[in-house]
């Protein structure tokens, strides 16, 4: 799995543009697949519709993070595009929710991903697979921030031209998501920045409160976790309701809503497999609790029920925006140890990284 490693001591812009810089064909790229996509499955009129409508988030991220708002500027500089092709590329699924003519059920991936929480006799772990558009898998990286104005240094699941959609910081704090398409959509924080605004908290309950207090787009379900507590938060472009808030459970959310306010203002694209990925994973905690860091691992490269399982493969040469699982970490939180892999679980080696606790920097162990 490719690293971008973020130099120590460097502003937030000169990180963005070091990320640019580094990826600026691969960035074109991906901007270029999710601009067309969010086009059609958004019923934009055209992609120049799409761009403004992204440019419109700028001023909100701007006044949520102003460091955010810097790097997301600094990787359009660096890899010499438009602003509004940067939110594009990090804010795909919210901006599509907010096309004049979607429906949730128009064509393009039915996209999500499988999170879980597990509290076992060896700790506490927190993981998710990311299942999107199939061709996304080659622009996985991930990326390794360093600890900042008093910050934890972080690693974040990400793709090219995005500042990071899930991760684990040195406090043990780890967030992870699940897509939800909302029909009550607004401009708000761009959701990979507000990810990476979670992840400078050292405690799953200041991230909480954070979360509940900034100014969501659209559907997500957020699972933010320490050694001590967890939450999971359903969130629409107007709701936020806590789903979960065991300290001492075991938790599973894929890509419907368990709370029936969110759920009257959501949908589930016709064709996921959020159902099955569901009770695949619950059952399988159910019948065998979840034993460890890599027992949990395990459970997200499954390929029960294949293609529909939770470890997913959609896409094909005839529909490679189809939905395929494109990576995926577990997190040791008490450990603070990341397994990640960029594609199928089973098919692609998975790299072991180790962080302290204020560290600037990962070791790869193996």
């Amino acid at each position: 799995m490719r690293i971008l490693d973020l130099p120590a001591g460097a502003t937030p812009r000169q990180w963005g543009r070091l990320h640019g810089e580094s990826f600026r064909n691969e960035i074109k790229e991906i901007g270029a697949i999710r601009l067309d996509l969010c086009a059609r499955v958004g019923g934009f009129a055209g992609e120049g519709e799409v761009l403004a409508l992204a440019r419109a988030h700028m001023p909100t991220l701007e006044a949520f993070d102003a460091d955010l708002h810097a790097e997301l500027v600094g990787i359009a500089e660096g890899a010499g595009v438009d602003e509004g092709l940067i939110v594009v590329v990090n804010h795909y699924t919210d901006l599509r929710d907010l096309g004049p003519a979607f429906t949730g059920s128009r064509g393009g991936d039915v996209g999500g991903c499988t999170a879980a929480l597990a509290r076992t006799p060896q700790g506490a772990f927190l993981g998710q697979t990311w299942d999107m558009h199939g061709s996304a898998t080659p622009f996985v990286i991930g990326l390794n921030v360093p600890a900042s104005q008093g910050a934890p240094a972080a690693l974040m699941l990400s793709i090219t031209g995005c500042v990071g959609m899930a991760g684990l910081n040195g406090a043990g704090v780890g967030v992870t998501i699940n897509n939800l398409r909302s029909f009550d959509a607004a401009i708000g924080v761009v959701w990979p920045a507000l990810v990476r605004r979670l992840l400078r908290e050292r405690s799953a309950r200041v991230a909480f409160d954070l979360l509940m207090d900034s100014p969501i787009a659209s559907g997500h379900h957020y699972l933010i976790a320490d050694p001590d507590e967890g939450f999971g938060v359903e969130t629409s472009g107007q709701l936020r309701r806590v789903v979960f808030d065991d300290p001492n459970g075991t938790f599973v959310h894929t890509n419907h809503c368990l709370d029936p306010e969110v759920e009257a203002c959501s949908a589930v694209a016709p064709g996921s497999t959020t159902f099955e990925r569901y009770d695949l994973m619950t059952a399988s905690i159910r019948e065998r609790p979840v034993e460890g860091f890599e027992d949990l691992w395990a459970r997200f490269a499954s390929h029960e029920g294949y293609p529909r399982s939770v470890c997913t493969h959609m896409s094909s040469p005839e529909k490679p925006h189809a939905t395929d699982t494109c990576g995926a970490a577990v997190f040791d939180l008490a450990g603070r140890r990341i397994r990640a892999a960029a594609g199928c679980i089973v098919q692609n080696p998975s790299a072991l990284f180790q962080l302290t606790p204020d560290g600037d920097a990962f070791e790869v162990r193996s």
